[in-house]
C-alpha cells in the first residue's frame, strides 16, 4: 500500500520563476526532501537518524565524532540523535576498547531491519516521484544531476 506523501494542491508559479533551471531543481530538491523526510517520520526517524543508520550499514561501527562529521551536523547535536536510535534498540553503544573515553557505535539487528525497510520505503518515495519519466529519461536525469554535482562540489 502507498501512502499519499504530498500536497496534492498545485500552485500556478510565475513564468519568470519556471523558466529558471536553479529555481526548479531548488523546488524538486525541496519537494523530495519533504517525501522522504514525511517517509521518514513515518518510522519515528529524521533525515539525521537515517544518514547515522547508513554510516554505520558502511562503515561498521563509528565513534560520536566520526557520525557527526559524516552525517553533517555538530557533534553537540549528534548525541540526541544517537540516543533516540539507542532507546529504540537500533543501535548499540559501548566502550572503545583502544580509548576508553569514547564509545563505539553500531547497528543491531534491529537496526540492520529498519535500514532495509527504509531503503524499500525509500525506493517507493523515489518511484513515486519519478514515475512520469520513461527509462531513458529517468537514466539521463541521473547522469545530468552526477554532472551537475560534480561541478557544484568542484
Amino acid at each position: 500500500m502507498f501512502i499519499m506523501l504530498y500536497d496534492p494542491v498545485v500552485t500556478q508559479e510565475p513564468l519568470e520563476l519556471t523558466a529558471s533551471t536553479g529555481y526548479l531543481l531548488a523546488r524538486v530538491g525541496a519537494a523530495s526532501r519533504r517525501m522522504w523526510a514525511r517517509m521518514l517520520a513515518g518510522h519515528g526517524l529524521t533525515p539525521h537518524h537515517f544518514g547515522v543508520l547508513m554510516l554505520l550499514d558502511q562503515a561498521g561501527a563509528a565513534s560520536h565524532q566520526d557520525l557527526s562529521h559524516g552525517v553533517g551536523i555538530d557533534p553537540r547535536n549528534a548525541v540526541p540523535v544517537i540516543d533516540h536510535l539507542a532507546q529504540r534498540g537500533l543501535v548499540h553503544r559501548q566502550p572503545d576498547p583502544a580509548d576508553r573515553r569514547r564509545n563505539t557505535i553500531t547497528l543491531t539487528t534491529a537496526g540492520h531491519a529498519i535500514l532495509q525497510e527504509l531503503r524499500a520505503a525509500g525506493d517507493q518515495v523515489e518511484e513515486h516521484l519519478l514515475d512520469c519519466l520513461t527509462t531513458a529519461e529517468r537514466t539521463g536525469l541521473h547522469r545530468t544531476l552526477l554532472k551537475l554535482l560534480a561541478r557544484a562540489d568542484g
